[in-house]
């Protein structure tokens, strides 16, 4: 278990000022993780594209999908990250998967799959059109289907388990013909499971409708495949030997958020908010945790273009080692308009454009577009730095903001403006300082502690800090910066050489820690980010169409100890094992 044994208490009971922290923290998070959002793709074909996990049976309106290698070295080596309260939740998923997909039917992994599977097993959740244009049935009407694409590397062993395999005593078998294909459908009172040969492919659908779509999808070829720009975008993220290849549909499961909302979109909006048109990523792992490599992408045919523009700074030299969150951007003004636009006529979107200008106008007089972002169109930068043990602070840290403004001398009058507010409307005593030399405004509160300060790194790089005094910090310069930082190196290391924004938290030191005020997280999450480290993201634009970003995020091990689950009532009692280094089973998917 990580120790969490420095609790800094980054949000505090403080009166109004508490707010201002958290909700200028909070909103400088969420344009953070805008940066690393989805753009747009022109379509086009690979000459190369691996497609032996199946993809071509998946329809193109697929919601999700998950490629899952089968390799038992790469579980095994995944199994041994993390403390066991989070592999124990890892491997009860994995014996769920098999107990409510095959184990309930009378199949067992390891002796009627892992004989005859090839590399890697997709699961595809398929969204139910009859879900998203009947509302009123939606009870009646399951939301979507699962399926399990099982590559084949040996026929007669794949064929002898479907088309010979017993039916469970308390199971219904049913044959039918579609278009061809025989499915068995296997019937229970609990549920049911349907199963077919396709080609190289063993099919398994949660119910014979979902079958029936895959099937469909074989003879049509109307698959993933053909979704615009989705083979050209999966060929820039290849990579050797994935562990998992994870790709959304974002136009679907806009229409399913929508479908779920108690708000009716209008058909022109909800095309609006459909402009993006996926999210892919794959994951490979390392000594040291997973690093997935990712890519989103529009449709081809938005109006939306990006501006290639890879203008983000290294502003973790600005900042010091002890930093526990920074987000970073190219273009504070761009970013913005960007999510403006689209913002409002997306159900997914976590903050409506209208309500934060109102907000932030109404805390500081200043307006969002025609008094801050008119000199903010350069890179920007938002870290929260925890305080130094000599002062005296309820708060345990301080949130910094970092702009490279365009225009030092319009946005001097915004500070002087944003100084006038603060001390006529939130009865700030508003003086000039110095700082380890440097020249500084504090806000100092009715009760004399320094609640915010800003001034200038350079020419043209402008600070604010909010929340416990941590400026002497890093102004001029860190002794010891965030990007010296062996954890945030780690966590940030890309192979784009250069970027758009980075996002970079120490969650050991954060969410572990519970030091960072959040939504509700259940104890099965929280267990997971028990095994996890930090994590990074680093994101550019690669043309007018797509953006691409690496993740890393590092984990805890505890070598030695891990052991994949086979469900208790799959379990035979066998003689003792010789083993041998190729007798090694692989494990359940």
């Amino acid at each position: 278990m990580p120790n969490a044994k420095s609790r800094l208490p980054i949000v505090t009971k403080k009166q109004q000022f508490r707010r201002v922290v958290v909700g200028t923290g909070a909103a400088a998070l969420v344009a953070g993780l805008m940066v690393g959002g989805a753009w747009k793709l022109l379509s086009g074909n690979a000459n190369k594209f691996d497609t032996s996990n199946g993809v071509s049976l998946l329809p193109q309106d697929t919601l999700l999908s998950v490629s899952i290698s089968t390799d038992a070295a790469q579980w095994q080596k995944f199994s041994e990250f993390g403390i066991p309260i989070g592999r124990g939740i890892l491997e009860q998923q994995i014996a769920n998967f098999q107990t409510n997909f095959l184990t309930n039917y009378g199949y067992d992994y390891q002796r009627d799959i892992q004989p005859w599977v090839g590399k890697q097993i997709l699961l595809g959740v398929l969204n139910n059109p009859g879900a998203i244009s009947s509302k009123s049935d939606r009870a009646k009407i399951p939301s979507s289907q699962t399926v399990a694409i099982l590559p084949i590397v040996d026929r007669g062993a794949a064929q002898k388990a479907v088309q010979q395999h017993q039916t469970p005593v308390d199971a219904n078998l049913v044959e039918s013909n579609y278009k061809g294909v025989t499915i068995r459908e296997f019937k229970r009172k609990t549920g049911t499971m349907a199963i077919a040969l396709l080609d190289n492919f063993v099919a398994i659908a949660s119910d014979k409708p979902g079958l029936q779509r895959v099937i469909d999808t074989q003879q049509s070829g109307k698959s993933l495949l053909v979704v615009p720009g989705y083979t050209k975008a999966l060929t820039e993220i290849e990579i050797d030997r994935p562990f998992v290849q994870v790709y959304a549909n974002i136009p679907v499961a806009t229409a399913v958020a929508a479908a779920n909302s108690p708000q009716n979109l209008a058909a022109d909006k909800l095309a609006q908010a459909q402009a993006q048109q996926g999210i892919a990523a794959n994951a490979k792992l390392e000594t040291d945790g997973i690093a997935w490599k990712g890519i989103s992408w529009l449709k081809p045919n938005t109006k939306q273009k990006l501006v290639v523009e890879n203008q983000g700074q290294n502003f973790a030299a600005n900042l010091p080692a002890t930093t526990l969150v920074m987000v970073s951007g190219g273009n504070l003004q761009r970013l913005w308009q960007d999510y403006a636009r689209s913002a409002d006529t997306n159900p997914l979107a976590p903050v409506k454009p209208a309500d934060l200008v109102k907000n932030l106008e109404n805390l500081t007089g200043l307006a969002l577009e025609s008094e801050i972002l008119n000199w903010s169109k350069g890179a920007f930068a938002a870290a929260i730095v925890p305080k130094s043990d000599k002062v005296d602070t309820e708060f345990g840290a301080g949130l910094v903001v970092l702009q490279q403004v365009s225009d030092r001398s319009t946005a001097e009058k915004a500070f002087a403006r944003l100084d006038n507010t603060m001390g006529q409307k939130q009865i700030f005593k508003i003086a000039k300082a110095k700082v380890n030399g440097q020249d500084v405004v504090n806000w100092t509160s009715p009760l004399n502690v320094t609640a915010a300060s800003h001034g200038w790194l350079d020419r043209n790089i402008a600070f604010l800090n909010l929340g416990a005094p941590v400026t002497p910090i890093f102004l001029p310069k860190p002794q010891q910066s965030l990007a010296d930082s062996a954890l945030f190196q780690q966590a940030t290391k890309s192979s784009l050489t250069n970027h758009n924004g980075q996002f970079f938290i120490d969650v050991d030191r954060t969410i572990n820690a519970g030091n960072l005020l959040l939504p509700y997280m259940s104890p099965q999450v929280k267990a997971g980010l028990k095994a996890v480290r930090s994590l990074g993201v680093t994101s550019a634009i690669l043309d007018e169409y797509s953006n691409r970003f690496d993740l890393f995020v590092a984990l805890k091990k505890e070598p030695g100890v891990a052991k994949l689950p086979v469900p208790a009532k799959a379990i035979k009692p066998a003689p003792k094992p010789i083993t041998s280094p190729s007798s090694t089973p692989k494990p359940s998917p």
